[in-house]
């Protein structure tokens, strides 16, 4: 098993083999089984869980969701409302796929590249505490950052970090940023989707109120830094597509100028432009749209 690939990107990979890196995974065989020992979370994972993982994650060129997709969705999404003492804790398919972004992030440390940057976050959580226990709070948690993660990933996307109720993520422009602008939106729509055939449909089966979101997506240069032991982003992009989510009612998708003018025309005729945003800190006027 090599150390770490020299492969820029997730979607160039062929085998689950060659994202893992020697220093964090260590293949062993355990009462017969193969597999792996991941020494940061401590736990061993067979050849078919990685196997499995890789398939739910492995980007997609132009990734549409399909029937099949929400079928494999409710199924992980009921198995996390079914956990009797799941505490909260993240599981593996989140794990892995901020791995990958680390891994992807070092590799071009010190680099400033454009990006897409993705924020998504519950609408109304604080209102969820008063009705939900703090177990059934956490699985909510759980499984949006699960379902989230899955499909930044599918559609050639990274987490950058999760935070609060929120997940943030980027799209790189290695090759080209017109094609991260297009998959982070297709992003965006694909996440929606999962949340009204999946999430809320298991979520209110099983008598747990329904979620609602927002979706903010800018684009722009960003600074990748190494800050202690983890990567991160720096720079003004980052801010904005915060700033800009104020703009998006629940289950609505926000998206900077910089975003709408580089999306092919299927995509730009779901916005509506909402006129000129105002970032106090800088006096920047902005043009934002709305779907």
């Amino acid at each position: 098993m090599s150390t770490q690939t020299k492969k820029n990107s997730f979607s160039e990979i062929n085998s689950y083999r060659e994202l893992l890196d020697s220093q964090r995974f260590e293949e062993q065989i355990i009462n017969g089984i193969s597999g792996y020992y991941d020494k940061i979370e401590k736990v061993f994972l067979d050849e078919n869980i990685f196997k499995i993982l890789y398939d739910t994650i492995k980007p997609e060129k132009n990734f549409q969701i399909s029937d099949n997709d929400i079928i494999k969705s409710k199924k992980r999404v009921q198995n996390i409302i079914a956990e009797k003492n799941s505490k909260g804790k993240d599981s593996y398919s989140q794990i892995f796929t901020s791995y990958l972004s680390n891994r992807f992030l070092l590799q071009h440390k010190n680099e400033t590249k454009k990006m897409c940057i993705f924020y998504i976050d519950l609408v109304g959580s604080t209102s969820l505490t008063a009705i939900l226990s703090s177990v059934q709070l956490s699985k909510i948690i759980k499984l949006f950052f699960q379902e989230v993660s899955i499909f930044l990933s599918k559609n050639n996307g990274y987490v950058l970090k999760y935070a609060g109720d929120a997940v943030i993520g980027y799209f790189p422009g290695v090759q080209d940023i017109k094609n991260a602008c297009n998959d982070a939106v297709r992003c965006a729509k694909s996440i929606q989707k999962i949340i009204e055939s999946s999430i809320n449909e298991i979520l209110y089966d099983n008598g747990y109120p329904k979620i609602r979101t927002r979706i903010s997506i800018d684009s722009g240069e960003n600074q990748i830094v190494v800050l202690g032991s983890e990567p991160d982003l720096l720079g003004h992009i980052i801010s904005r597509a915060a700033k800009i989510m104020s703009v998006a009612n629940h289950n609505q998708i926000v998206i900077g100028d910089n975003v709408f003018m580089n999306l092919d025309q299927n995509l730009q005729d779901n916005f509506k432009k909402q006129g000129k945003f105002m970032l106090h800190e800088t006096g920047e006027r902005y043009s934002v749209h709305l779907s």
